[in-house]
C-alpha cells in the first residue's frame, strides 16, 4: 500500500507521526510524509518519502502571536479569514501529492479540510487522534465538567464532541470551499463529512492507563498507547550536564511551539515563580523565544533536549500540555504542571490532575508568578502525587503503542482492500 500522512503542525506533531510512518515502511508499506518543507531533511534521513508543502501554518502562528491573547470565537474568526488562502494552498498540493496514494492518515481536524480530495482521489482515511476525540456516551474529553444541575451525563458528553466536529468543520470553511471551487468540485456539506468521521478507522495515541477505550466504539475505533520518538543519537552539550550536575534536580518550563507576543513578561513571570519556589530550573526558549541572557546560577536556558533524556532528571515539568509533552513527563514519571493555551491542551491538564499526577492546570491567561510557584511548590513536595507519577511512569514505559498502531493500521487497510474488491 502507498500511505500518504499529512502534519500540518509542529514538532511535537510531526515526530510520532515519523515514527509510526517508519513502522509501517518496515512493514512493508510505501510512506510518504506531507509537509511543511522545513522538515524534509530529517524526515527524508529517516527513510521516508516526502512532498512539501510550500505554505506554513507553524510561520503564520509565529508571525501572528497575538492571536494567543484572543477569545476562542476570535481565533475560529481569524481561521475563517486570514488564513483561509494558506489552508486552500495546501489543499491543493496534498491533492497532488495523493493522486498515487491509496491510504491518507491524518489527525481528525485534517478531513474538515481535506474531505473533498479524499473523495477525488479515492482514499482510504484513517485518522491518528493524539487526544480522544471519538464520540462516546462515558466520557468527556471535551467541555468542561457536566453541571450538576444537568440531568443527562451521556448526552452531555455526546455534545461536546458535536460541539468540536462542527467548529472544526466552520473553522476551515473557506479554506475548503475555495478549494472546492478551484478543483471544480461541488461543496461538501456537514453531512458528507459526518458521514466519513463516523465510519472512518481512528486510532487513539493514548496510553490505556490514561484514556479506556469506551465500550460503545465500534472496532474501527481503538486506543493504542502513546507514540515516542526518543533521538536517541543525541548528545547533551556539556553546559547542561554541568548544570544537572551542580546541585537538586531542577524543574522543566517550556511551552514548546506556544507563541508568545510578550516574550520578556512571560520569562520574568517564569524567573520570578522559580525564585519563590526556591528551585532550580531548566528553561526551553521554545517559539515563544522565553529566556535572558543574564540568566540566574539556579536558571539554565535551553534551547533543545530529547524530552526522554530530559523529563527523568526534573524535579518537575511546566509545559503548555501538548499531547507529546504529556505523554514524555507521564512516562518519565515525575509530576507535572500544565498551563494550557489552547486546543486540547485543557483535556490534558484535567487529565493530569484527574490522574493526581500533578497539579490543577493553570490557564495560560491567568498564569502569574505566584500561582506558578504554589504550583511548582506542591509538585515537588506533594509526596502522593510523586509517588502516583512513579507509578504511572512505569506502566505506560512497559507499553508498545507503536506496536499497537501498526496491527491496527494494517488490519484496516487489510478489511478496505478486501471490501473494496468486494465491490467490484
Amino acid at each position: 500500500m502507498h500511505i500518504s500522512i499529512f502534519v500540518y503542525g509542529t514538532w511535537g506533531d510531526i515526530r510520532p507521526h515519523v515514527v509510526l510512518g517508519m513502522a509501517l515502511q518496515k512493514a512493508g508499506h510505501e510512506v510518504q510524509v506531507i509537509a511543511s518543507s522545513g522538515y524534509e531533511k530529517w524526515v527524508r534521513d529517516r527513510g521516508l518519502g516526502f512532498y512539501p508543502l510550500t505554505t506554513d501554518v507553524n510561520t503564520f502562528a509565529r508571525e501572528n502571536a497575538d492571536l494567543m491573547d484572543k477569545g476562542f470565537i476570535s481565533q475560529l474568526q481569524t481561521l475563517r479569514t486570514r488564513i483561509a488562502p494558506i489552508f486552500t494552498q495546501m489543499g491543493l498540493e496534498v491533492m497532488e501529492a495523493t493522486r498515487d496514494s491509496d491510504v491518507l492518515m491524518t489527525v481528525e481536524f485534517g478531513a474538515s479540510l481535506l474531505l473533498d480530495v479524499i473523495k477525488a482521489n479515492k482514499l482510504k482515511p484513517i485518522f491518528i487522534n493524539p487526544a480522544p476525540i471519538n464520540p462516546t456516551r462515558e466520557s468527556n474529553t471535551v467541555l468542561p465538567a457536566k453541571p450538576g444541575w444537568f440531568p443527562f451525563e451521556g448526552w452531555y458528553n455526546r455534545l461536546g464532541y458535536s460541539v468540536l466536529r462542527q467548529s472544526s468543520w466552520r473553522a476551515l470553511a473557506g479554506g475548503r470551499d475555495s478549494l472546492a471551487k478551484q478543483l471544480g468540485l461541488p461543496k461538501s456539506g456537514y453531512k458528507d463529512f459526518r458521514a466519513v468521521v463516523d465510519t472512518a478507522p481512528a486510532l487513539t495515541t493514548v496510553s490505556r492507563h490514561v484514556f479506556q477505550r469506551p465500550s460503545d466504539w465500534g472496532d474501527h475505533w481503538q486506543v493504542t498507547g502513546f507514540l515516542f520518538d526518543d533521538d536517541l543519537d543525541w548528545t547533551p552539550p556539556q553546559d547542561l550536564v554541568d548544570f544537572l550536575a551542580a546541585g537538586e534536580a531542577p524543574v522543566y518550563i517550556g511551552f514548546g511551539s506556544m507563541p508568545d507576543s510578550k516574550p520578556r513578561a512571560t520569562t520574568r513571570t517564569i524567573l520570578d515563580a522559580a525564585r519563590q519556589s526556591g528551585k532550580r530550573a531548566v528553561i526551553l526558549t521554545g517559539w515563544a523565544g522565553l529566556g535572558v541572557d543574564d540568566a540566574p546560577e539556579n536558571i539554565h536556558i535551553l534551547k533543545y533536549a530529547p524530552h526522554s533524556w530530559l523529563f527523568p532528571r526534573m524535579a518537575a515539568v511546566v509545559h503548555h500540555g501538548g499531547s507529546g509533552t504529556t505523554a514524555s513527563g507521564m512516562r518519565a514519571g515525575v509530576p507535572t504542571v500544565v498551563v494550557p493555551h489552547q486546543g486540547d491542551q485543557g483535556f490534558w491538564g484535567r487529565t493530569v490532575k484527574h490522574l493526581a499526577v500533578g497539579t490543577d492546570p493553570i490557564p495560560r491567561k491567568k498564569l502569574t508568578a505566584d500561582n506558578l510557584a504554589a504550583a511548582i511548590t506542591e509538585a515537588t513536595t506533594n509526596h502522593t502525587i510523586q509517588a502516583n507519577a512513579r507509578a504511572l511512569g512505569k506502566k505506560i514505559s512497559a507499553e508498545d503503542g507503536l506496536t499497537e498502531a501498526v496491527k491496527w493500521v494494517e488490519r484496516y487497510i487489510a478489511n478496505q482492500t478486501q471490501s473494496g474488491a468486494g465491490e467490484t
